[in-house]
């Protein structure tokens, strides 16, 4: 601004200096007359206001631009503080998008303002040409327009590091969204893999359960001789040795089915009792329950069953 002012001051000089000296040039001529002398003096003048009204405006069309570029600065440099802020990534797709917009019209507006130098440029060669300007002022105004020009040219710069910052940004979050999606398939086929597991764990150990209830289940019928033979239980015959059925041929319904491993004891509810089928004698004893009643009581369920699963007892 200092330069500009300086400029200006001394372009105002100039036509003040020239004025007298065109006047002292005509007094030394005698042979002009006094009204051609006016006239002359008029038009001299006129082109001195001219030249320095000229030269005024691209003064201040100079000095407009520098404030421009200043300002075009300044909204460079709040980009770039927003762009390389820590958190900057967590903003989101609209506000980016936003932001590029932003760096578009900076961007665009620069260039603007390089064209409007080339065309003052032009009018300063133009105006060299017709030799308007002194050599002192010719080459103040050209290097103004070359450190304009070179401030602009610095901030495209700024603003193509400004697109490639947020562009890497854009595409890190976006590969960054990419993985995020591909765990969350990986996940997902993990979980499901991982209730599948379940299933089947909960599946097998159902299905064990199942088999182990399945081997230990064991039947037991308690009868007088007569309530067994007409279940078809045992047969029995004259002088013939009771016989216990198998156990495809006898009658299911009339046998309580239980657990090997939990049943213990049985309540025969009699003052007799004989075992009929064939189990461990050091396996068992049948006791007194009180009252003359009598119970099986089970020490060994593995060497009681390990012959049949049932058990038959005939009590009188």
């Amino acid at each position: 601004m200092k330069l500009i002012n300086s400029l200006i001051l001394s372009l105002a000089a100039i036509a003040m200096i020239a004025l007298p000296a065109c006047r002292n040039n005509d007094n030394t001529s005698g042979s002009a007359s006094a009204s051609d002398e006016n006239a002359a003096l008029n038009d001299e003048n006129t082109l001195l206001r001219d030249s320095l009204n000229m030269a005024r405006d691209y003064m201040n069309s100079l000095s407009s631009l520098v404030n421009e570029v200043n300002d075009g600065l300044n909204e460079i440099k709040e980009m770039e503080q927003i762009v390389s802020a820590p958190g900057f990534g967590d903003e989101t797709t609209a506000r980016k998008e936003q932001l590029r917009n932003d760096i578009l019209l900076i961007k665009n507006s620069v260039q603007n303002r390089l064209n409007r130098l080339a065309e003052l440029e032009a009018k300063l060669t133009r105006a060299e040409a017709t030799n308007k300007y002194n050599e002192q002022d010719k080459q103040s105004m050209l290097q103004t327009i070359a450190n304009l020009k070179q401030q602009l040219t610095d901030q495209q710069r700024m603003i193509d590091t400004l697109t490639s910052q947020l562009d890497a940004a854009n595409t890190k979050i976006k590969t960054l969204n990419q993985k995020v999606d591909s765990l969350n398939v990986v996940n997902t086929h993990v979980k499901n893999e991982n209730e599948k597991v379940q299933q089947e764990k909960q599946k097998a150990k159902e299905e064990a359960v199942r088999i182990a209830n399945e081997m230990n289940e064991c039947f037991y019928a308690i009868g007088s001789k007569k309530e067994l033979k007409n279940h078809k239980i045992i047969e029995t015959g004259f002088l013939r040795k009771t016989k216990v059925m198998q156990s495809s041929n006898i009658m299911q319904s009339y046998f309580t089915k239980a657990d090997k491993r939990t049943l213990n004891e049985i309540n025969l509810h009699s003052k007799k009792a004989k075992v009929l089928t064939n189990h461990d004698k050091q396996s068992y004893t049948i006791d007194d329950a009180g009252g003359g009643m009598k119970v099986l009581r089970i020490h060994d369920p593995n060497r009681f069953w390990q012959y049949t699963n049932y058990l038959v007892v005939q009590v009188d």
